[in-house]
């Protein structure tokens, strides 16, 4: 068996990392990967566990900087590490490329191969005069590299002068007549992409060739461009060279440009073997297209059972509209869970009476533990694939699951969401701009602001469909409010993505006596709140989402507005609530202090040292007036 090794250039794209490593992950196959220093929050043991069939190495950790030579002395250690095993090929890969066609059709297409499939052009050539990136020295490359530092800030116009600085010297350079290739006695000077697909032999080569290599390309503009194609083409290689890397690379619309959704029916049909950049954070729908391209699903499979779970307590008024909404879905595998959580008027006997007249409603009664602990016991309780909440005040259009489900089942995505409307206190409606598929990473940072209406749409435990394995081990935190705060991101990061579906199929009635209405505003759990965003901080931490622990600590820091405009002067006094919301943030803000800027720093001290100033600027700011807090 001829065996491959992958060499993957990584930085911190995850989750595309995850969708690249389980596509190779084959028996014929081997993975080395490099994984930028600079990224925080690597973990290689989770890394690892995505591969079953491969075996995974890391080589040790470079930071990398565009353009600049640690790219190539990455490649170098990558090669390495690699023909130690003696493979047939090497791929060389990013951590944001994606197969286009399977391993069976690319193992076939190399087993009869003994050629380096390197792409390459002449100074000129398309266009690309490059000859001055190789001529020249660029001393401060790993510093400016190729930005523009557009932009106002002091660091922004250092990193001008040090660029306008660099392109001084290469003028001088040019002015005296400096020109590094006058050693390279009379080779043609090639230029090309870094990525390739090369054999064993030239592999070796190539590390045989180190010292010239680091003698050339040190202080080079972009020397990974240009290393592996001149050393190819002036070398006894070079009738082995193909004029292709194998890989679908767009420098037309960028540099290169990251294909999106509109590509998919292209790269389907483009006869290369890799496509680089795709982002699953940002694209999620293109590479579970190109998934479900190369390895198509059985579109025959039977409508898979869903568990509808429907907590009841105290809801005789509004029970029926409830159950007789699910009764009528128009998709019919479906059982429909009666929660009673120790209901003191007629709501028990109301569920246990459609229970005794339809098969696929089951009673389930338990003492009086809120809506959490009623969740739960549905949870536990449930049988189907996938799994649903519905509040017995509330009730669906008769279509609410079958849309949820085809479009999870069309997407593969782990969650579907669809709108709401508000009833009866308000008439509202809360819906997604359009139907699409968000990554888990996009639904996380939508989470880490807690006002626009597609937080709400993702934060709240209805209007949503999820695959049942989701809740493994994650359950709604009893004895709180704001509990859905508490559950979204943990369910949420154990996505690949979510299918939003712009429509209100959902109706939430708002009723005077619930823990949203104005009477109970002033209830001391309504501090659950900080508690819920303290926790998403610190389940960000970690290497799909480390990222975007800022926004998670500006959304900390709303939940303390909130929370002072929420309460009255009274109650914040009474209650000593500045007392408690310092002592809940102090450990966030010394502890996460290097992952804030400037004004969560300023914003912090400020409201520890005067909360009232704060609290005040927040009533102003909502058009309120203290006197009447």
């Amino acid at each position: 068996m001829k065996k491959h090794a992958y060499l993957i250039m990584a930085h911190n794209e995850f989750h595309m990392l995850n969708k690249l490593i389980t596509e190779l992950d084959d028996e014929r196959n081997d993975i080395f990967i490099h994984i930028d220093k600079k990224t925080k929050y690597v973990d290689e043991n989770e890394i690892s566990s995505w591969a079953s069939k491969s075996k995974i190495v890391f080589i040790r950790r470079r930071a990398i900087y565009w353009g600049h030579f640690s790219i190539v002395e990455c490649e170098l250690d990558l090669l390495k590490e690699a023909t130690k095993g003696g493979y047939h090929y090497y791929h060389l890969i990013s951590g944001v490329d994606f197969p286009l066609k399977s391993q069976g059709v690319i193992h076939e297409f190399f087993n009869g191969e003994d050629s380096e499939f390197i792409d390459y052009h002449t100074d000129g050539e398309n266009g690309d005069h490059f000859l001055y990136k190789i001529k020249y020295y660029f001393p401060l490359f790993k510093i400016v590299g190729k930005g523009r530092f557009d932009g106002p800030g002091k660091k922004q116009a250092f990193l001008r002068e040090l660029a306008g600085f660099q392109q001084k010297l290469v003028d001088f350079q040019e002015r005296r007549g400096v020109d590094r290739t006058r050693s390279y006695k009379g080779e043609t000077i090639y230029k090309g992409s870094q990525w390739f697909s090369i054999t064993h032999d030239f592999a070796e080569y190539i590390l045989e060739c180190e010292k010239l290599i680091k003698k050339r390309y040190r202080m080079t503009n972009a020397p990974d461009e240009l290393f592996i194609t001149n050393l190819a083409m002036n070398s006894p290689f070079a009738d082995r060279v193909k004029k292709n890397d194998l890989r679908e690379i767009d420098w037309i619309r960028g540099g290169p440009y990251e294909f999106t959704i509109d590509d998919l029916d292209m790269l389907k049909a483009s006869e290369n073997f890799f496509a680089r950049k795709i982002s699953y954070d940002r694209n999620p729908e293109l590479v579970e297209g190109l998934i479900r391209h190369l390895h198509p699903m059985d579109i025959t499979k039977d409508d898979p059972l869903i568990s509808v779970v429907v907590p009841c307590y105290n809801v005789e008024k509004y029970l029926n509209e409830c159950v007789d909404s699910l009764i009528a879905q128009s998709y019919s595998n479906l059982e429909i869970l009666l929660i009673d959580d120790g209901a003191t008027d007629r709501t028990g006997h109301i569920a246990r009476d459609y229970a005794e007249k339809y098969d696929n409603i089951h009673y389930h009664h338990r003492e009086n533990g809120g809506l959490s602990a009623a969740r739960n016991t549905g949870i536990e309780h449930a049988k189907g694939e996938y799994i649903a909440f519905v509040d017995s005040d509330d009730w669906v259009e008769p279509d609410y699951i079958e849309k949820l489900y085809r479009a999870a089942a069309r997407t593969n995505a782990e969650i579907s969401v669809c709108g709401f409307r508000k009833e009866e206190m308000e008439d509202t409606v809360v819906i997604f701009d359009k139907d699409k598929v968000i990554s888990a990473h996009e639904a996380m940072e939508i989470l880490g602001d807690i006002y626009p209406k597609e937080n709400v749409l993702l934060v709240i435990a209805w209007n949503k469909l999820y695959k049942r394995q989701l809740f493994d081990n994650v359950r709604f935190p009893e004895g709180r409010i704001h509990e859905d705060e508490f559950t979204s991101h943990r369910i949420i990061s154990r996505t690949d993505s979510i299918a939003t579906v712009a429509e209100p199929l959902y109706h939430y009635r708002i009723r005077e006596g619930s823990i949203t209405a104005s009477d109970k505003t002033q209830d001391l759990r309504h501090r659950d709140l900080l508690d819920a965003l303290i926790d998403r901080v610190q389940y960000t931490e970690n290497m799909f989402f480390g990222d975007l622990m800022i926004f998670m600590l500006y959304s900390c820091y709303e939940g303390i507005k909130h929370i002072m405009y929420t309460f009255s002067d009274e109650t914040i006094k009474k209650n000593a609530i500045y007392t408690y919301l310092r002592k809940k943030m102090l450990p966030v803000y010394f502890g996460y202090f290097s992952r804030m800027d400037t004004f969560l720093r300023r914003y912090g001290m400020r409201f520890f040292l005067f909360p009232d100033r704060c609290r005040n600027e927040e009533i102003i700011h909502r058009g309120g007036d203290l006197a009447t807090k």
